[in-house]
């Protein structure tokens, strides 16, 4: 019996194999998968515009691969090998698309999967390949909307310059600052709408830095003094090999040469009637360096006799075709300036313009008014709109309020405590730091340490470093032109915190009845220092400055309400002058001359200054305004503090260079653990002594 089943059991397992054998062998075959793909390039992106497409087949089979739009750009004849390889495929800028189909030994035709590539190019650099003699600045064409980042290779270590985005129509300019001589520069370019990665660089150039103004040219035909038949006049002299000559009259320009590999100069103009008139000349190098002006040169133009050729006694013959002078007298005694839109200038580099003739009727010789390059990256309103500022200020406001004055106010007020620190003074010691300033004619207490240094000496020290390390935040050379701008940016420190801090705190303690005195803050200039350094490790354009180096408190017992209402007229003051700075800078620039280009720079010192000093004094900690502020309301001082940093994000933002993210990590970090401090030392660290 047992037998039995077991065969009965066996018979039925022989009987549903062979069933499903016989639906299998019923079913239709089912295709084989296509064998081809593609195994290279291995990444979607590709930065250089030249692909290299490879992969597998099936021996025996036949590809035909295609890009999306271009039709077929590559065929690999059917052979026994399994690898395909198609040359190097030049394709545009974008999202690119391919598609392949396989035709096996079977005649039998499989699609390959999509490839789908981000091309991005390099962009072009002016220049590219060869050798070009600049001031630094740099030109050329990319994606529309593209970030820029040129590399610089000289003595030292690479540097990587951040540019401002191309426009639409893909032109590009960027200014950099780098020493005199020979350096090799390339650029790349990253498209948002592409993604993150940056492009391949483009060729290098050798570019000759050369920021050294030229001799004024020479005059030598006609001489002064002489008396020529107008209006003709041909105009010779002597100048740079290779630079460019603007000869004006009577301060307007009116004929152009180029100088000769000897030196010789000439060109013919016309002048706009009898009388005396005065010539002088102007020379641009081919980096773009402006001369300053040649000597004058008085004429006496007559009517020209019908019956003799006009010129210049001694002088070449002046032709007698019309020059390009001005159809109306211009007025006497004005000086030439630059044109900046002459059609054939050798590059567009004039970025340092002359110094004009003082009036003197010398030549101005020094460099007392040519350009530093401080706070010529302060955007303006509409570069702000342009450059997508404003987009990124709240994102900036948010960042400084969450991660930054909230954590320290946290830190400051349970941590600091607990540890039980005080102040270091370098204007005394062993002073409690709540003690309130006596009076300014109260005598000295007998038995009270002095201070170590004289306060006054340590104002002037504190002021003098600011200014030193406002400077060294754009970069400084062995030039003239910086005692200028250190002295600019000593007035607009001065003006910033007496103007804007100082005496709006007096008068809104006056009104309030609470009276302010003024305290030094030296330490800030180790905060300032750090700034600076991070805007040249990042090369920040704008750079992030701190001018403020004052800040008022009503004194005891002043009302709460009183103190608050002293820190808003400092907070206020100071926002006030900055914004009204960086209206006139904009103004102001491109400047000119010593005393606009004067201006410019002490106006860029009080913007730059206040915007970042806003920052600082609205932290609500220490002795600074934000925590007085916050003491009131903390409402307002949300208000107040997120309209500042949003107004100071949109200005410092705007530049290409801004690292935002990177920064955002920072503070992020820095939030956390101070964050994790504060948590530890108010409820973590009691738990455990309990």
């Amino acid at each position: 019996m047992g037998r039995s089943s077991s065969s009965a059991r066996g018979m039925l397992h022989l009987a549903i194999v062979a069933a499903a054998a016989a639906v299998l062998t019923a079913l239709p075959p089912v295709p084989a998968a296509a064998a081809a793909s593609f195994t290279e390039p291995a990444s979607d992106f590709n930065g250089t515009g030249q692909v290299v497409l490879q992969g597998t087949k099936e021996a025996g089979s036949a590809l035909e691969l295609r890009r999306a739009g271009a039709g077929v750009v590559c065929t690999i004849a059917a052979s026994p090998a399994t690898t395909w390889q198609c040359p190097t495929i030049p394709v545009p800028n974008g999202e690119k698309t391919f598609t392949g189909l396989e035709t096996l030994p079977d005649d039998s035709v499989e699609p390959l999967d999509l490839l789908v590539l981000r091309v991005l190019r390099p962009p072009v650099l002016e220049g590219s390949g060869g050798q070009v003699t600049t001031t630094g600045r740099f030109t050329g064409q990319a994606e529309p909307g593209a970030s820029i980042q040129l590399q610089s290779i000289g003595p030292g270590a690479p540097q990587q310059h951040s540019c401002p985005a191309a426009v639409g129509s893909g032109f590009w300019s960027c200014a950099i600052v780098l020493p005199e001589g020979e350096h090799e520069v390339r650029v790349r370019q990253s498209l948002p709408s592409l993604g993150p990665e940056y492009s391949a660089y483009s060729p290098a150039t050798i570019a000759t830095i050369d920021r050294t103004p030229p001799a004024a040219p020479l005059i030598t035909s006609p001489r002064d003094g002489d008396a020529v038949s107008g209006p003709d006049v041909s105009v010779a002299g002597r100048g740079e090999p290779d630079a460019r000559v603007q000869v004006f009259t009577n301060g307007d320009i009116a004929c152009e040469a180029d100088v000769g590999p000897t030196g010789d100069w000439d060109c013919d103009l016309g002048l706009p009637g009898p009388g005396e008139w005065t010539l002088q000349a102007l020379q641009r190098d081919v980096a773009g360096n402006f001369s300053s002006a040649s000597e004058r040169v008085e004429i006496t133009a007559s009517p020209r006799d019908p019956d003799t050729p006009g010129g210049a006694p001694g002088g070449p013959p002046a032709p007698g075709a019309p020059g390009p002078g001005a159809t109306e007298a211009p007025q006497s005694g004005e000086s030439p300036s630059p044109d900046p839109t002459t059609p054939s200038s050798p590059t567009p580099d004039a970025t340092t313009p002359p110094l004009p003739d003082d009036g003197s009727g010398q030549p101005a010789t020094s460099h007392w008014g040519t350009q530093t390059g401080f706070g010529n990256a302060l955007p303006s309103a509409e570069q702000i709109i342009e450059h997508g500022g404003w987009a990124l200020a709240p994102v900036v406001a948010l960042v400084y309020v969450l991660l930054v004055a909230l954590p320290l106010r946290a830190y400051a007020t349970i941590v600091g405590p607990r540890l039980g620190t005080s102040p270091w003074r370098l204007t005394g010691r062993n002073r409690e730091d709540d003690e309130p300033d006596g009076a300014p004619d109260e005598p000295p207490v007998e038995g009270e340490e002095r201070p170590l240094l004289s306060p006054l000496l340590i104002v002037v020290a504190t002021f003098a470093g600011a200014a030193l390390i406002a400077a060294l935040s754009g970069g400084i050379a062995a030039d003239v032109r910086y005692i200028r701008l250190m002295a600019a940016i000593g007035l607009g420190l001065v003006l910033l915190n007496l103007l804007a801090v100082v005496l709006p705190a007096r008068i809104a303690g006056h009104l309030l009845r609470a009276p302010a005195r003024a305290r030094l803050l030296p330490g800030i200039l180790v905060i300032a220092l750090f700034a600076a350094l991070l805007s040249r490790f990042l090369d920040l354009q704008p750079p992030v400055l701190l001018g403020v180096l004052i800040t008022c408190l009503a004194l005891e017992p002043a009302r709460l309400r009183a103190r608050g209402g002293v820190a808003i007229a400092q907070i206020g003051g100071v926002a006030t002058l900055a914004l009204l700075a960086w209206a006139v800078h904009t103004l102001l620039m491109p400047s000119i001359g010593f005393w606009q280009t004067f201006a410019a720079e002490t106006t860029a010192a009080i913007a730059l200054g206040g915007f970042g000093s806003l920052l600082l004094l609205l932290l609500p900690v220490g002795r600074l305004p934000g925590r007085e502020l916050y003491a009131v309301s903390r409402g307002a001082w949300a208000v107040v503090a997120l309209a500042s940093a949003a107004l100071t994000g949109a200005i410092v933002a705007s530049g290409a260079s801004f690292p935002l993210l990177p920064l955002g990590l920072v503070a992020l970090g820095v939030a956390a653990v101070l964050t994790a401090l504060t948590v530890w030392v108010r409820w973590v660290a009691p738990a455990l002594d309990g």
